[in-house]
């Protein structure tokens, strides 16, 4: 392994100019919008995928979400709620440029509506997406100061956000090397339902991952994996921290395998085009960079610049992407390609 170029795991769920790269990323961005999409109802996700358009949410709570679908009132347990959207003109912009990575535009979205009385849920969800996009952008620091003040905001009332914002302060403290906080965010997650109790496991593994305990973190992840009780998209997120893990030994060829077999291959088990598949394609390239031979350089190369130009949206992953080309060209002999990456890494 190359130095500097080690495996880190960034948790925590841009832009070029015309030509090919703004083609990527517009692809990039259709691609990450499938969710926050301009919508003309509200919109239910089920933990098991199942996504419910066309209604009308009468109520978000963490514990129950009650809507209206045609002229039924539905009733779904708060933890079996993988994600809501509720229709408003307000905060659709800042959703999408969240969604595309578009980070500082949400913001600026998000601090000229704090000044036009949000009030009930769209004032709550309103702090609540500060938190993510300051988690998603990299500043974890003050993704720990958002979503504390969310919590304390809407404990009392148990907006649907907040468990989400209590993990979200786990995962800011994991990134800012607080092993000990982020357990005891995680470990207050248990009174939120099974699912929840499956994330504090995820958290858990994320973090005995990060101080290199990776024999427990892989058992973790694996647990969570297996789990039939854990959501599709939690599943995902287990599957490739314990193939991370597999890298992070050094079984490149096992962590490849895994990753064909699960997202790559016809009979993928996973089809996700969200995060997941950025990370998995960036594991794809930097296991290829790190077995020996030319030809793997060269597989290494073509499924690195496939992240970076597919998934820019993604900061960390692109700028890992850039990194490892870097490197990549650097062992090739070419060095101004191998410049030129290294720029990109740090811009």
């Amino acid at each position: 392994m190359s130095q500097g170029m080690s495996i880190r795991m960034r948790f925590s769920y841009r832009r070029r100019g015309v030509t090919s790269g703004a083609l990527a990323s517009r692809l990039a961005l259709a691609l990450g919008c499938l969710f926050f999409t301009s919508v003309k109802a509200d919109v239910v996700v089920q933990s098991s995928g199942k996504r419910i358009e066309g209604v009308s949410i009468s109520s978000a709570k963490w514990d129950q979400v009650l809507f209206k679908q045609g002229k039924n009132t539905v009733k779904l347990d708060g933890d079996k709620v993988a994600s809501i959207q509720r229709e408003s003109a307000y905060l659709q912009p800042a959703r999408s440029s969240l969604a595309s990575g578009n980070y500082q535009k949400a913001l600026s979205i998000l601090d000229k509506l704090d000044g036009r009385g949000l009030k009930g849920w769209q004032a709550a969800e309103l702090q609540y997406l500060k938190g993510k996009i300051y988690l998603e952008s990299g500043e974890s620091a003050k993704a720990d100061t958002a979503f504390d003040l969310f919590v304390k905001t809407n404990r009392e009332s148990k907006d649907y956000w907040l468990p989400h914002a209590i993990y979200g302060r786990g995962q800011a403290a994991l990134n800012l090397g607080r092993g000990s906080s982020a357990q005891q965010h995680f470990k207050g997650l248990a009174p939120y339902g099974p699912t929840w109790v499956l994330r504090a496991k995820l958290g858990e593994a994320q973090g005995l991952f990060l101080a290199k305990k990776y024999v427990d973190a892989r058992t973790k992840f694996q647990e969570v994996a297996n789990s039939r009780k854990a959501p599709a998209a939690l599943k995902v997120d287990a599957l490739i921290g314990r193939i991370e893990v597999i890298a992070s030994q050094k079984q490149y060829d096992k962590a490849i395998a895994d990753l064909e077999k699960n997202f790559f291959s016809t009979n993928a088990q996973v089809v996700d085009y969200g995060k997941a598949r950025a990370r998995a394609s960036y594991l794809m390239g930097f296991s290829y960079k790190n077995l020996p031979g030319k030809e793997n350089l060269e597989k290494a190369e073509i499924w690195l610049l496939k992240t970076a130009v597919l998934f820019r949206q993604h900061k960390s992953i692109y700028k890992d992407s850039c990194s490892a080309l870097a490197d990549v060209y650097k062992q090739l002999g070419r060095s101004e390609r191998a410049t030129e990456w290294g720029k990109r890494a740090k811009g």
